[in-house]
């Protein structure tokens, strides 16, 4: 992998609520500059698209894209929905997809899952709720 070619979007859900939006677009801004480009999109409810921001990851010239769910699990968005709009074949992580006339190799991560340093940040969480520090 060539950073300065590599893409990397981040994709959300989306909600009316502005948090959603802000969190997701924290983390992409924490990548800037690691990768040619990096970008977000939304399933539902906020802007931009997975399309609007596919679009604009073609425009940056970058060759490969790697398409990153911010969901802690698996599901119909997951398993269905953001692998159609990535064109990626059923069963699949990998795809080619056309956006501007130009063919872009597309990866697609993983969700969050079970992960011992999510489980860090439920209880920090937990100590928070309960007014305790940890």
């Amino acid at each position: 992998m060539n950073p300065k070619r590599t893409g990397v979007i981040l994709v959300g859900h989306g909600s009316r609520e502005p948090y959603n939006k802000e969190a997701v677009r924290y983390f992409a801004e924490r990548l800037m500059g690691e990768y040619g480009f990096v970008g977000y999109a939304f399933m539902e409810m906020c802007d931009p698209s997975i399309p609007e921001a596919l679009e604009a990851a073609a425009k940056s010239g970058v060759e490969e894209l790697i398409v990153q769910p911010v969901f802690l699990t698996r599901g119909v968005h997951i398993d269905q929905d953001i692998p159609a709009l990535l064109g990626i074949p059923k069963g699949s992580r990998i795809g080619k997809i056309v956006v501007s006339g130009r063919e872009i190799l597309v990866k697609y991560g993983a969700p969050l899952g079970k992960d011992e340093r999510i489980l860090g940040i439920l209880k920090d969480r937990i100590a928070e709720a309960a007014g305790v520090e940890h």
